[in-house]
């Protein structure tokens, strides 16, 4: 496993107005530095277009991992499977 690497976990859950902006702000932070990283959006059963939005972005950076749950779990099921998602995961 190489060092320098990063795992950025967000919780979705009707966002669809918002992922665009913070999948840029997202991209334009880690611009600047130099890591390797992925960024894994785990749908939390959202009812909007979220998981819509998210698997197009994915579909054209392969810097990002969408999970998807069937129905809300909430934020902390939502961080747990984002973990367990994580490609580059590192024990400390």
């Amino acid at each position: 496993m190489a060092d320098n690497m990063v795992s950025i976990v967000v919780p979705i859950y009707n966002e669809e107005e918002s992922i665009p902006v913070l999948y840029k702000a997202i991209k334009d932070a880690m611009a600047g530095i130099r890591l390797n990283y992925e960024i894994i959006f785990v749908d939390d059963g959202s009812k909007d277009n979220s998981f819509t939005i998210l698997s197009d972005i994915q579909k054209t950076d392969a810097t990002v991992v969408v999970v998807s749950f069937r129905r809300n779990f909430g934020q902390t099921a939502a961080m747990a499977a984002g973990f367990e998602s994580q490609r580059y995961s590192k024990t400390c």
